[in-house]
C-alpha cells in the first residue's frame, strides 16, 4: 500500500469513527426525548396510611399527574413528605414503570417526652418534636432525662447544647431499637446524663445500664432473656455495660 493510501484509509476510519459519534448522541437524545413523552406521572399509590388520608400524603409530595416520571427526585420528594406531616416516621419513593410512583410510609407516634428551655415536649423516635406536653400529658410517655433541649421548634429533630449533641444521637439509637422490640410499652425512663452509659427503668422492676452505643439491640435481646429466667417479684439491676455479658444483681 502507498503512503498515499494509508492516508486515506486513516481518514475513512475518522471519519467513521465521527458517524458512530454522531450515531450515539442521536440514540442518546431518541431515548431522552422518549422518556419526556412517553413515561408521565398518570398514578400515586400511597401504603401504610392511616392517620393521613392519600390526598394529603400527595399534596405533601408536590408530585402532580403529568410530572416526567424518571426525572422525580425520589430523596427529595421523601424529605418533603417527612418534612410537612410529623406523625411520619419513614417515607420511601419508587417508581414503577411506565406511569406509577410509590410513596409508601411508616407512621409514627409520640414516643417520649423531654424537658427543654421552652417546656415538656414530647418527641417520636427520631427524636423529632411532634408538640408541647403538660405535665399530665407526660405521664404515659417514656420521660427522658441528661439532656435539654434548646429552642425547640415543631417538626425538628431535637437539638441541644454542643456537649449534649452526643447524647442527641445515642438517645436516637436507643429508642429506634425499644421500638423495633417492642419494648416501649415497659420503659418509663431513659436517663441519657452519662453518654457512655446510658441507663433505662425497665418493667418498674429493674435498673437498666445499657453501656456505650455498640451492638445496642444486641444488648435488649440479652435483656429479655435475663428477665425471662428471673422470678416475678424480683428486682435489681442488670448491667449490659460489659461486652457480651449481662449481670443482675438484686436489691
Amino acid at each position: 500500500m502507498s503512503s498515499k493510501q494509508k492516508i486515506n484509509a486513516k481518514k475513512d476510519g475518522g471519519g467513521g469513527f465521527f458517524f458512530s459519534t454522531l450515531s450515539f448522541i442521536a440514540i442518546c437524545a431518541a431515548l431522552v426525548f422518549g422518556m419526556s413523552v412517553f413515561f408521565r406521572v398518570s398514578n400515586i399509590k400511597v401504603t401504610g396510611a392511616k392517620r393521613y388520608t392519600e390526598s394529603e400524603i400527595i399534596s405533601a409530595s408536590g408530585i402532580k399527574n403529568g410530572d416526567n416520571l424518571m426525572f422525580v427526585n425520589r430523596a427529595s420528594v421523601a424529605e418533603r413528605i417527612y418534612s410537612k406531616l410529623l406523625y411520619l416516621g419513614n417515607v420511601k419513593v419508587s417508581r414503577k414503570l411506565p406511569n406509577t410512583i410509590v410513596i409508601e410510609v411508616e407512621e409514627s407516634n409520640t414516643f417520649a417526652v423531654v424537658e427543654t428551655d421552652s417546656g415538656l415536649w414530647l418527641i417520636d423516635k427520631n427524636c423529632r418534636l411532634i408538640e408541647k406536653c403538660s405535665p399530665q400529658g407526660a405521664e404515659t410517655h417514656i420521660r427522658i432525662s441528661g439532656v435539654a433541649g434548646v429552642k425547640p421548634q415543631k417538626g425538628e429533630i431535637l437539638s441541644a447544647g454542643e456537649a449534649d449533641k452526643p447524647k442527641i444521637q445515642y438517645l436516637k439509637e436507643i429508642m429506634s431499637a425499644i421500638d423495633s422490640y417492642g419494648m416501649a410499652g415497659d420503659i418509663s425512663t431513659v436517663d441519657v446524663s452519662n453518654a457512655a452509659n446510658a441507663e433505662f427503668l425497665y418493667l418498674g422492676r429493674f435498673k437498666v445500664k445499657l453501656g456505650g452505643r455498640e451492638n445496642i439491640e444486641y444488648k435488649l435481646e440479652m435483656l429479655k432473656n435475663v428477665v425471662s429466667k428471673l422470678e416475678p417479684e424480683e428486682k435489681g439491676t442488670i448491667d449490659l455495660s460489659k461486652s457480651k455479658t449481662a449481670q443482675f444483681s438484686p436489691e
